[in-house]
Formats: structure tokens, C-alpha cells, sequence
């Protein structure tokens, strides 16, 4: 539940042209718009994400033919056009519903070997990474000492 209140605490300083200022984000340039756009949606997927995952098998890379660029691009046209508040409010009930799927995940499946790309480990550590760190990584580099 830190990122939401990071997500809040930050972008509550925010003005209307704040959210439209540009930062260098994935490896191009994002809004900071774009930037909550993206990790709203990745809350949102992450559920399905960690039970396939899960269920994936150890030794199966669950990132085969996952092209990360169109993953992200429809992510991000899929939220944009929100308002700023409406917004973070699908970003707070996003990241709330994920962390109660979270603590409702059987220990087995937040134990079990998975891989994803170069990440492999316990599906609970990976998660950390792609959505954690994540996460807190995009709010922080769209302005976290706003």
C-alpha cells in the first residue's frame, strides 16, 4: 500500500500543466500522465500475470513473445484520455484490489520457481521487481520530489 501513498503524496502537488510536463520514462519520453497511465495498468493486469506465471511452470520464461513496447502502448491509450482524477482514482483502486489478490495468494504460488526474461526466482520476488520497484521507480522519475 506504499504506492499509493507515494502515488497520492506526489501527484497531489501536482497542477494541470505539472501532469503534462515530459519525463524520460521506459526508454523514450511519457507525461507524467502517461507515466501513472502505465503502472495503473500494469496494477490492473497483474493478477492475471502472476497466476500464469505461477502456473507456468520452473524453467518456462513466461516473457517469450511478450513484446513489452505494445504491452505498454495500450496500456497507456488505454488510461490517458482519464481525467487527472479520474485517474488516480482507477490508480488507487488498481493498486488496492492488487494488494488484496496479493495477500490472498496461496504461500505455494508466492513460492513457486517462475521466470520471467532475465528475472527467475520466486513468483513473490519477481513480483516485487516488475511491480514493486517498479512502480516506485516510474513514480520517483515522473517527480517524486515535486
Amino acid at each position: 500500500r506504499m504506492i499509493i501513498r507515494e502515488g497520492l503524496r506526489v501527484t497531489s502537488t501536482f497542477s494541470p500543466d505539472d501532469w503534462k510536463r515530459k519525463v524520460v520514462d521506459e526508454g523514450g519520453t511519457w507525461t507524467r500522465k502517461q507515466a501513472y497511465a502505465h503502472i495503473t495498468g500494469v496494477a490492473e493486469v497483474t493478477p492475471g500475470f502472476v497466476g500464469g506465471l505461477a502456473n507456468a511452470g520452473p524453467g518456462t520464461d513466461a516473457a517469450v513473445g511478450f513484446d513489452i513496447d505494445t504491452f505498454n502502448a495500450q496500456l497507456v491509450a488505454a488510461k490517458e484520455q482519464m481525467s487527472e482524477k479520474e485517474l488516480m482514482g482507477a490508480f488507487k483502486t488498481a493498486f488496492e484490489k492488487l494488494a488484496d489478490f496479493v495477500e490472498a495468494m496461496p504461500e505455494e504460488q508466492l513460492d513457486a520457481r517462475a521466470k520471467f526474461g532475465l528475472q527467475e526466482g520466486r513468483v513473490a520476488d519477481i513480483m516485487d521487481s516488475i511491480l514493486i520497484l517498479h512502480s516506485i521507480a516510474h513514480i520517483y522519475g515522473a517527480g517524486g520530489s515535486a
